[in-house]
């Protein structure tokens, strides 16, 4: 329990337990609030408060995903708030701006849009947000955070061991990633529901909210190459690409190969760069749409199916690698081949 726990009473209300068992029932869920602390309840499984600070009408929404551990989370307001609150022990929670019009400060440091919030820390945050601003951010629960595999967490476990919830400033690419991340899920989940219950697109998503995270805590200054010799870095490329091709109906992800392979994100990301030319991500993406191209092929596959059995939880974009790659859209593949097998 925080020491700060008695100050946040507000939050305990019985909203949050029904906020709780409808994010449980439900992969998605939008709220439209006009109070702030009303506001302040509609993300669960954070204990916080919030004050307005600016005069006018609250308007404010919350829109989230939640599965496994994992929430994902698109927030906005148009009012000046003062937000103050604790995580559970354990838990991991980083949001970045994707909208701020006027200044900020997280916990007493004035904040730019490049930068990024990690809310973690023994002693609570303190966010000043202007009166126009949207945050895109994903907590990761204790228990997913054990379940973790050592080489894949210890990018996170080294930021997130500090004592405090703070501000830092990783790669620009980073936050551009973590806001179209969260952004295109919210977004997907909301269009194509199902996605959350193929085993395969669910555990392709877990992986990228897991790698968007630990791309926040790579240091620019650790960027340079690990020591790891070219004819090691060529056998643990084969390696991993032995348990992709043993298993192809269970697509592989970054997060499992640095589990099974004993190995960080980034040695791993490294040696595919220099034996293959491309990162990871880039192969198994090759890997997964080539299966999804030979599943409609058959003729036995819808497009949505075959998008998600190969792990591609965003259909629009799945369409457009897919197009990109094979010169044609997926509903081609599948009309040319049902015309085929009819013939």
């Amino acid at each position: 329990m925080s020491p700060n726990a008695d100050r946040f009473d507000p939050m305990r209300q019985p909203v949050v337990a029904a906020a709780a068992a409808a994010a449980a029932a439900r992969p998605i869920t939008s709220f439209r609030c006009i109070d702030a602390q009303e506001q302040a309840a509609k993300l669960t499984g954070w204990h916080q408060a919030y004050w307005q600070l600016s005069r006018g009408a609250f308007v404010g929404s919350v829109d989230a995903v939640e599965f496994d551990g994992a929430y994902v989370f698109l927030e906005s307001a148009n009012r000046a708030l003062l937000q103050r609150g604790y995580l559970a022990p354990g838990a991991l929670a980083v949001a970045v701006p994707v909208r701020l019009d006027g200044p900020a400060r997280f916990c007493g440091t004035q904040c730019t849009f490049d930068q990024a919030f990690v809310y973690s820390g023994r002693d609570g945050f303190e966010f000043c947000s202007p009166a126009d601003h949207q945050v895109a951010g994903i907590a990761l629960s204790p228990a997913l955070m054990d379940s973790l595999g050592e080489a894949q967490r210890s990018a996170v476990l080294r930021q997130r061991a500090a004592a405090h919830a703070r501000a830092i400033a990783p790669d620009p690419q980073a936050v551009a990633s973590m806001r179209s991340l969260v952004a295109g899920l919210i977004e997907a989940v909301r269009s194509t529901p199902v996605l959350i219950d193929n085993p395969h697109a669910r555990s392709a998503l877990r992986d990228a909210i897991i790698g968007s995270v630990c791309d926040l805590f790579d240091p620019l200054g650790e960027r340079t190459p690990p020591p790891v010799q070219m004819r090691a870095r060529w056998a643990l490329v084969v390696r991993a690409r032995e348990m992709i091709d043993a298993a192809p109906r269970e697509p592989a992800t970054v997060a499992g190969l640095c589990s099974a392979l004993e190995v960080s994100r980034r040695t791993l990301q490294y040696c595919f760069q220099e034996v293959l030319g491309m990162s990871p991500n880039a192969y198994l993406r090759a890997m997964r749409l080539n299966g999804a191209r030979r599943a409609l092929q058959t003729g036995s596959s819808s497009v949505t199916d075959a998008a998600l059995d190969w792990g591609f939880w965003h259909l629009g974009q799945f369409s457009a690698d897919y197009r990109q790659m094979f010169g044609e859209l997926p509903s081609q593949t599948a009309q040319r081949h049902r015309g085929s097998a009819a013939g």
